[in-house]
């Protein structure tokens, strides 16, 4: 039975993660920008994630060094990845965005295996030249606007990638949920703040539906979603977990072509493909161990 729960939270989940581009992406066309997305989607949430916090008395206090780790943590794994990954709806479909975004779990094979000499085996070097070929897939047409799209969601996935191990090895994975998510967003919107700033793309003249989206896409990101893995990952494992995940750039493509006419080629299916078995053989052995 809570095997079954977990199953059903992780893949809600992952289908509030894959529906929240699109809405994104409507929040642009009523005023908002990457920027400003990203600020709120970690400026809105703060005051319902303190509340969790004092009716739950659930200690805020951290050691200086561990608040050090996050601001990193908060600047390159969150802010830089979020906005990249929002910059690149505006050039690519969010489907095509999402699923290359999602090739994150190679970047953090590379990662462990560079910096923590994690030895990778046959099939992590199997599922390499498989998300290889599915990101190639994605080359086609020879527009400028759409390999800038790519290349920033690609980068993404790596900065992400960077968030994954570090939350890992920097011990970050011990913390109390809540109190992790709440110093993220604080960092974040910090950095985005000054950023948007800086660059003149701070507005506040949205549209009252641009704020309702903005509103519900921070919630739903930051409260819901993260919870619902959190508690799922509790109930079936990091692993299955993972796979279930899937289900994420899935949706998202299904939410481009259905609510933004998004075209979806012969190619475009292909790479999805290739893309989503690559990180399946990624997690497939774990899998099978747990």
């Amino acid at each position: 039975m809570n095997r079954a729960k977990g199953i059903v939270l992780v893949i809600l989940s992952a289908v509030i993660f894959g529906i929240t581009p699109s809405v994104t992406k409507y929040t642009y066309a009523h005023g908002s920008n990457p920027v400003m997305m990203v600020m709120l989607r970690s400026l809105l949430p703060i005051p319902i994630i303190l509340a969790v916090l004092l009716i739950k008395k659930i200690p805020m206090k951290i050691p200086a060094k561990t608040l050090g780790k996050i601001s990193v943590i908060a600047l390159i794994g969150s802010t830089v990845t979020s906005v990249m990954l929002n910059m690149s709806y505006n050039y690519v479909p969010v489907g095509m965005a999402t699923t290359l975004h999602f090739v994150y779990p190679t970047f953090v094979t590379l990662l462990c295996f560079f910096f923590y000499k994690e030895r990778i085996d046959r099939a992590k070097i199997l599922a390499l030249v498989i998300s290889s070929a599915g990101i190639l897939c994605f080359f086609q047409g020879g527009v400028s606007g759409s390999l800038v799209g790519i290349l920033l969601a690609l980068g993404s996935g790596m900065t992400y990638g960077f968030y994954m191990v570090a939350v890992d090895k920097w011990g970050m994975k011990d913390m109390h949920p809540m109190v992790f998510s709440f110093y993220i967003c604080l960092f974040v919107s910090a950095y985005t703040l000054l950023y948007g700033l800086l660059t003149s793309q701070i507005t506040f003249a949205l549209t009252p539906l641009s704020w309702a989206f903005s509103f519900i896409v921070a919630v739903l990101t930051s409260v819901g979603a993260n919870a619902f893995l959190q508690m799922g990952i509790r109930y079936t494992g990091a692993s299955t977990s993972a796979i279930l995940s899937m289900f994420e750039p899935i949706t998202s493509v299904l939410c481009g072509v259905l609510f933004l006419h998004e075209g979806l080629s012969g190619m475009k299916l292909l790479g999805c493909g290739l893309i989503l078995f690559a990180v399946y053989l990624l997690t497939r052995k774990r899998t099978v161990i747990e």
